[in-house]
């Protein structure tokens, strides 16, 4: 599938889930971005088709900035798909660390904030550092040590202008992101082992077994302790510390020019440098180069770009069917976890 196709057809789903064409287009530019880049992309849609078949379409009203300074602000989502509110609230930080040089924007009242490279990758090519965090309400992670969810996938990223390509680091604090647990709900490949627990805190490799227990913190103790910062840093939007399963998300995002604290180009030119010099170092046995983060996501994105992106058939299937016929499967009912004894 050549991504004009894979546009046509995420917006479609998203009409048929009650998205306005706008937000609609938004989401379906994000999902097939993370599907050219070799991420789990088109199939996370189906986490918010399951809560539209069971809740019905989200009411929504228009983006508002609640509170606000010349480098700061609070962005209420009105209820819109978190990709489109958290895209809205990075090109809001962009805009006032042009004027400013510094920006952080929060953001809260919306559902899901998709890939967090996505938007410090739109910082980076603004010619700016990006840091983005985000937390959700499912409490489906759980805190090293624990064998019943409290956190989320609670996921960072750093984007890195350069005088080439931007570097752009992202990654969740679980052992697997929820969208791959889905994604392979509908598939019906196992998990990879170790990463998730089942309703009575035992190891589980079957993704509807996970969604009822938890999934595990990504490294550890140090994961783990990292998705708790991101958690504290996601309070500054207003979200409560444990919301209600199903509640609000938080977005953060923190934008800096560079050209505060070096000549204009400088750090480009630095960050280029110091990349050059990472992908020169001698590979280990059994690995053909040494790369940044984002290289791959590069390469893969220009290949899929020119050759098309293959979509597992279970999952064009499923996406299909709710473009055509706006019937929403539902993948799995998340009924009230039952807490271990």
């Amino acid at each position: 599938m050549y991504e004009e196709a894979a546009l046509e057809l995420m917006a479609g789903v998203a009409a048929s889930l009650g998205m306005s064409a706008e937000d609609g287009e938004i989401v379906a530019r994000h999902l097939v971005d993370d599907e050219l880049r070799g991420a789990v992309g088109m199939s996370r849609i189906f986490i918010f088709a399951d809560e539209v078949a069971r809740q019905g379409p989200q009411r929504t009203e228009p983006i508002t900035v609640t509170r606000e300074s010349d480098f700061t602000a609070v962005v209420n989502g009105g209820g819109h798909h978190g990709l489109v509110v958290a895209e809205s609230a990075t090109r809001l930080a962009i805009a006032k660390a042009q004027k400013s040089g510094i920006a952080i924007v929060c953001a809260r009242n919306h559902r899901y904030s998709g890939t967090l490279g996505y938007y410090t990758e739109l910082v980076a090519r603004n010619e700016m550092i990006g840091i983005s965090v985000a937390s959700g309400s499912f409490g489906s992670v759980a805190p090293y040590g624990a064998r019943e969810g409290r956190l989320d996938t609670n996921p960072i990223a750093v984007g890195f202008p350069t005088t080439a390509e931007p570097i752009v680091w992202d990654i969740a604090t679980s052992a697997i992101s929820g969208s791959d647990v889905y994604r392979r709900l509908v598939t019906g490949e196992e998990l990879p082992p170790g990463v998730a627990l089942d309703n009575r805190g035992e190891p589980t490799r079957e993704p509807a077994e996970a969604l009822a227990g938890a999934i595990l913190s990504w490294g550890g103790y140090r994961g783990s302790g990292l998705a708790m910062v991101i958690r504290l840093l996601a309070l500054l939007s207003g979200v409560a510390p444990f919301p209600a399963e199903n509640g609000e998300f938080a977005f953060l995002v923190i934008v800096i020019d560079p050209s505060l604290f070096l000549p204009r180009g400088e750090f480009e030119r630095r960050a280029a440098e110091f990349a050059a010099g990472i992908r020169a170092a001698q590979p280990a046995p059994g690995f053909s180069s040494v790369r940044m983060p984002f290289d791959r996501s590069i390469q893969v994105r220009a290949q899929r770009r020119r050759d098309g992106i293959e979509i597992a058939r279970a999952v064009y299937e499923r996406l299909d069917s709710i473009r055509r016929s706006g019937v929403v499967p539902v993948q799995t009912v998340h009924s009230p976890r039952e807490k271990p004894t």
